[in-house]
Formats: C-alpha cells, structure tokens, sequence
C-alpha cells in the first residue's frame, strides 16, 4: 500500500511538473513587465523645455508635468559636492576641494563634470562601489552557521571586486568572469588568475560544515548557488523553486533543477571539508581544497605549499600542540569553481535529498519572455553558457536590474523600489520608460559602469536639492532630493579621516584566523581589531561574529543576499556618538589636527565645519561655538584643557545628523 502511495505520488508530481511546464510555454500568457525586452522608446517633449539637461531629465519631468508639478531647485554647490563625493568614493570633500568647486567661474555642468571625472580616477572608487556589490552577493569572510570557520582567502574575491569597478570591467565581463571564469581564454598567467579568482563568488555561500548528509550538503550548495546567481544578477528569487513551484514567478521545480544541474555538475574549492563529526574527520564534496593559480612567474601551477590550506588541517595542527592556528598566505591559492562530473540533476521531492524524480536537462529553462540559453555541451557543466546567457544582450532582466541597483545607490531608492525583486510581485514602475532607456544606453556603451553612473550624476534630475515648500510629492517621482543616512563604512571611514588616521593602504595577506580542536570548541576571530585604520571595506566579516556598531547602523546580514540595505532610526545610533570610545579618540585626532592651525578661533571653527560637514559654517554658529568652548570646564585630571574643549566641540558636530546624513 506504502509503495501504491509513493508511486502515485510521484506520478501526480511528474504530471504537474510537466503541466507547469507546458503553461509557462503557452504563448497565450501575458508577459510580466520585466521579462518583456527593453523597450526604445525615447522621452516625450516638455513644455519646460530649458529645465532639462539630458533625456533623464526629459524622462522625469514628463511625469512630472502630466501631474501639474514642477521639481525642486537645484542643490547649491556645497551640499552638491558633499553629496556626489559619498556617492562615489564614499568620503566627504576636502576644505580645498570645496573651496575650489564653489570657486569654479565654469558653469555647473562644466564644474561638476571635473569633479567626477576627477572621482572616477580615484581608487577610492572601487571601493566604495566594490562594497555594494559584496552586499548583493552575500560576502563574507568565515562560513557562518554551526561551525564558523574562516574563508582564509575570501579577500581576493573582494579585492578582484573592487579593482573591477576601478578599472571599469564591462559588467557583462565582470558577470561572466564570476560565473566561468575558470572556463575562459586567457592571454596571460595574471588574467588566468584574476578570472579564477572572480569565480569565488560562487564558493562563498553560508553553509553548514557538520551536515551529516552528503547529498544534503552537495544540495545546499546547490541552492545557494542558484539562489545568488539569480537574484544578484536577474533579480529572481528561483531558489523558491527548489521544494515546490514558485508560488508567484513562472518558474517551476523542472526549471530549478534544470539549472541546478549546471551547478550540480561544478565541483567548488573553499578551503573547508563539508560535514565532520570531530576536526580532520572529513567527508570532502567534489574538492573542499584550495584551486591552484598559475606562478606569475612561470605561467604553471606551483605544488601545494606548506601551511594550512583546508580545514582538515587543523587535526594536525591540533595534535602538535599549536591551537592557535594563523593561516598563511599563499600567493598561489585562492577560492572558486571549476567543472566536477558532469551530470543532470535529478528533481527532489519536496527538496529531498533522496525522494528523486526525473532530471530534466541541464539548462533547459522554460520562463516566458526570456531566452533560452545556448546549447550544452555534453561534457559541460554548463555553467558558461548559463554566463552567457545572463550576461547576452538579448536577456532583458541583467541590464534593468543593475541600471535599478544604480540609480538606487545614488537616489536613496530604486526606479524599481525592490531591487532584489524583479518577479511577478514587482508593479511595473511609473518610470519604466527610463529605466529600459538607461539599460538599453548601459549596453550600447560597452556595459560601461563609470559611463552610466556619470550620466545619471550630471543629470539635473541628481542635482536637486531637498523639497521645503511643505510637502514635496512622492519621492517615487524623483522631484527633489531625499535626505540619506550614510551607511556604516561611510561613517567610520569619515571618523577616521576627519582624526587624521585614515591609510589608504590595502592590508594584505590572511586577515582572519580560527583556534583549532573539538569543533565545537573552534572560534573565528578576525586579525584586524575594530579601529584599524583601514578603510571598512577592507575589515573581515565574519557571520555572526560582526560588531555591534555594524548592526546598529544597518550593515546587512552577511548570511542573506541584499541589493538594497534597510535603514533604522534607533537610540543606540546617538549613543554610539555619544560615548564610543573609538568616537572619542576620533574626534581627539581631528581637534589635534584644529589647534595645529595657529589662526584664531573663528578661523578653526570654519576649518571644522568644513572638514566634517563640508560647508561653512554660519556666523550665529561660529558664536555659538565660541560660546561652548568658553563655557566648557575641563576636569582637574585633564592634561590639555585646550585640547579638552575642542574634542567636546568636534564630537558635539560628529553627533550631528548632518555629519550622519547626505542632503
């Protein structure tokens, strides 16, 4: 009776499976929005035709004037500069740089346009805009879960990240790289290299080490796989998939496995074993060790060197007596992909492991509106062709989505509000028409990410200062600038360049560590304490070990895939200001740096403004600073009562909203 039961069921299964199929097929169902092509349609005339300066402008004023509106006034240069120096490198101007930029005798279009030129040549670029990629993609530098071990070499997929927007990759490149990079041509041992290492972001998933079964392991990773392939890149959630149709997207289990084929037949190299019972008792799925580089060198792959390359090194580490393991570098060894044994992926009940239905072919996806992808080759993973497929010209839903990151990035919010979300959930947006313009522009210019952040940030539409004439109309219409918090990084990385501190250097080599034994006495720690004087995006993450200041300002969860992070209004943001002890020695560097300005009091208090709120100050405000440096009473046991008053007074302008927030 049990085996009539099972039988039945998978027949009933196998029948839906198919139906699903052959409806998301029909050609008689509508076509979601997003997975329509992009449309070419070019903005419609104004009546204010002098207002616009390119057809971004067109594009939002139009909306604007079919609703009698009109947008705000454009921000002054000041606040202008503030605002475009966070967007792109993620630190505020210098006293000089205002200086200049407001001086500029050149109109605004002219002066601001040196400004980003100047912006986009900075290597500070790269990384602010590489840390908005490692949000999309769930960076991190330990694996999470019930056994926190270190991604020894999790860095050099940031680093490639980061010199990826610096050196403006075209971002279908950069798509492919990081899907089959192990699979692509290569003129030279450091472009080998570089291709490999961008291939970590498949291996950088959060996954459980003790999982005590193999096919649910080999599973997960799977899952993961599909999960950040298609939502950083496509914006679809097809992992909902895996244990039964999609509820609301026109993806169905067939079209789950059908690409989890592509990952199931790709072996991964992240350094860890995948389920153990004690350390150095380890059951590897399809290679857990590190992929070997090509020697810069000889152009060959070098052996395997001595140091800890795996976690199963740690049994004999721990049985010498050495529990303090400090992992070293390897200039040959790095995280990544490469094509295990090729197979199809069987369809799992329920998301079983071992309830197997039929395995539909590798890559055979059925979404209507979208192309299909290229002929596998039977000895392939698939996973180049799945690459190309994503990064083709032709798939609608990689340009939208990115341009939608983008625009989000600069403007507080998405054309599309949810930028993770392209499914069927996701309203077709009231500028829509923009969003295909600046997709179909993204391609045409060589998927030119520095060329399609310049035409939206000299934009007028960019330039627009808040809305104060009561209530502006929604922000949805893009009429005025919206006041944005910065983010964590942006906020540290100010503090330590308004004290003086701030290196621009890259720290280099391993910058986690893990203590070895039983594993349930393992920790993870990283090797650069809190107030290094880093940049932050160079500080490891280590889930669930992050520090509390990273949560208190919203830095997401580096378990989860976010495009877009939340913002919070809570206490503990002004009480970090208030008495972080990392704030104080802050705000001592840069009153240090004040009172090395021999000009008079006035003269420092302009100097501090623009050093921490990027514009002068008033001149009721320099009265009152005055004021409070003359009332405050140092304590007895203060050594510089100087030094004293002007630390209060920096730290009362960096507990500001104004330092925490762009207009």
């Amino acid at each position: 009776m049990r085996r009539e039961i099972v039988v039945g069921f998978t027949v009933l299964t196998l029948a839906m499976t198919i139906a699903v199929g052959s409806v998301a097929e029909s050609a008689d169902e509508p076509v979601h929005w997003s997975f329509q092509p992009l449309h070419g349609l070019a903005p419609t005339k104004v009546r204010d035709a002098a207002w616009p300066k390119s057809d971004i402008d067109r594009f939002i004023l139009a909306k604007l004037e079919e609703q009698k509106l009109s947008p705000a006034r454009d921000a002054d240069r000041a606040t202008l500069l503030r605002r475009v120096s966070f967007d792109l490198v993620g630190l505020p101007p210098s006293p000089e740089g205002i200086a200049a930029f407001c001086a500029d005798s050149a109109s605004d279009d002219v002066a601001l346009a040196k400004v980003v030129d100047r912006l986009f040549q900075s290597p500070r670029f790269g990384e602010r805009w590489g840390r908005h990629w490692l949000d999309a993609v769930r960076y991190a530098d330990s694996v999470g879960k019930s056994w926190n071990a270190p991604f020894t070499y999790a860095w050099r997929y940031r680093d490639y990240v980061i010199d990826s927007f610096n050196q403006d990759k075209p971002f279908d490149q950069f798509v492919t790289e990081q899907l089959a990079g192990d699979l692509l041509p290569a003129r030279s041992a450091a472009q080998e290299r570089e291709q490999r290492i961008a291939t970590g972001f498949l291996a950088l998933g959060s996954i459980s080490l003790q999982e005590g079964s193999r096919e649910q392991s080999i599973m997960d990773r799977v899952d993961d796989q599909i999960d950040v392939t298609t939502r950083a890149f496509l914006g679809l959630t097809v992992s909902c998939a895996r244990c039964h149709d999609h509820k609301l997207d026109p993806i169905s289990m067939r079209d789950y496995y059908a690409l989890a084929g592509i990952f199931y037949s790709t072996r991964l190299w992240t350094g860890q074993g995948t389920h153990t019972r004690e350390f150095g008792s380890m059951d590897y799925v399809d290679g857990d060790l590190l992929l070997r580089l090509p020697d810069l060198g000889s152009g060959k792959p070098t052996e395997l060197s001595a140091g800890v390359h795996s976690m199963s090194d740690f049994q004999d580490e721990w049985r010498t007596g050495r529990r303090d393991i400090r992992y070293a570098t390897d200039s040959n060894r790095a995280m990544g992909a490469a094509d295990g044994e090729v197979r199809d992926c069987e369809i799992r009940l329920k998301g079983k492991p071992y309830d197997r239905d039929f395995a539909p072919p590798r890559g055979e996806l059925r979404v209507v509106g979208l192309p299909q992808l290229p002929v596998i080759p039977a000895t392939a993973s698939g996973r180049l062709q799945l690459a190309q497929w994503i990064a083709s010209s032709s798939n609608p839903l990689t340009a939208r989505v990115f341009v939608n990151r983008v625009w989000s990035h600069l403007f507080g919010h998405g054309i599309v509000p949810l930028v993770d979300e392209f499914g069927t959930i996701s309203d077709e947006p009231p500028h829509r028409e923009l969003l295909d313009h600046l997709a179909r522009r993204f391609i045409a210019d060589g998927w030119s990410v520095k060329k399609l952040i310049r035409e939206i940030v000299l934009s007028r539409t960019y330039r627009l200062g808040g809305w104060t004439a009561g209530e502006g109309p929604s922000s949805e219409l893009f009429a005025h600038a919206v006041p944005r918090r910065l983010e964590w990084e942006a906020l540290r990385d100010s503090l330590l360049m308004a004290s003086g501190r701030l290196t621009f250097d890259r720290p280099g080599g391993v910058q986690v560590a893990g203590t070895g034994g039983k594993a349930r006495g393992a920790s993870t720690y990283s090797l650069l304490k809190n107030d290094a004087p880093y940049r932050t995006v160079y500080l490891p993450v280590l889930r669930s070990l992050l520090p509390e200041e990273y949560s208190t300002f919203d830095f997401p969860d580096p378990h989860q895939i976010m495009g877009q992070r939340e913002v919070t209004t809570v206490a503990p943001q002004a009480l970090f200001f208030m008495n972080s002890d990392f704030v104080v020695e802050c705000a001592r560097g840069a009153a240090e740096r004040l009172l090395k300005d021999e000009s008079a009091d006035a003269a420092r208090v302009r100097l501090g403004y623009l050093r921490l709120l990027s514009r002068e100050p008033s001149r009721e405000e320099v009265t009152d600073a005055i004021s409070l440096l003359r009332a405050l009473q140092p304590p007895e046991s203060s050594r510089s009562p100087e030094q004293y008053r002007w630390t209060a007074l920096v730290q009362a302008l960096m507990s500001s909203a104004e330092f925490r927030y762009v207009r």
